[in-house]
């Protein structure tokens, strides 16, 4: 019977640590798959979304302000230089904006993290907003300063015609910064 009694122990033993290192294993891959879950729902909704509506907002809000300080540039020059202002100019140095990707998938993905289309709405009115200062800012105020350009010399006051369409991109411009709410709402977001 003694002979039993220390095999069962040992049966018991041996079954006590199985049964620990099962154990140990189950919440290994418990905290394994968590830790993966994680990780997914990280890339999707935040690498995937947050962060792709952030970039797309602050690209086209950094090339309507790239392309400001081109036109300012431009405007002092025509003001400055007069007669020995170079049309050529006018063909440099503006970036092109690209409107054609609204992120669809991305904003569907913050939506669904948000419970609301709040970022699609705004990010809309943002890229309209990019593409209207856009055009006034690299395409209309250098097509002006063309023609202007080709008018006989003291036909116009250049001081004031470029003081003028100063005023004009500074506004336009300046108009753009209620946007840059958004995008450090979507940067705090992120964090």
């Amino acid at each position: 019977m003694a002979r039993m009694s220390d095999v069962s122990i040992e049966l018991l033993k041996s079954g006590a640590t199985l049964a620990s290192v099962a154990l140990a294993a189950g919440i290994g891959f418990f905290f394994y798959f968590r830790q993966k879950e994680y990780e997914l729902t990280k890339q999707r909704y935040l690498d995937q979304g947050l962060d792709v509506v952030a970039a797309a907002l602050d690209s086209a809000l950094g090339v309507v302000s790239h392309n400001y300080a081109r036109s300012l540039q431009l405007c002092r020059q025509y003001r400055d230089l007069g007669s020995h202002f170079q049309v050529k100019e006018l063909e440099r140095g503006f970036l092109e904006l690209d409107n054609s990707k609204f992120q669809q998938t991305a904003h569907y993905r913050v939506g669904s993290l948000l419970g609301d289309q709040v970022v699609w709405e705004i990010f809309q009115s943002a890229l309209a907003y990019a593409a209207s200062a856009n055009a006034l800012i690299a395409q209309e105020i250098p097509d002006a300063m063309r023609i202007l350009a080709s008018e006989p010399e003291g036909s116009r006051d250049l001081k004031t015609t470029a003081d003028t369409m100063i005023s004009e991109l500074r506004f336009r411009h300046d108009e753009g910064f209620k946007f840059a709410l958004l995008s450090r709402e979507l940067h705090a977001l992120v964090d």
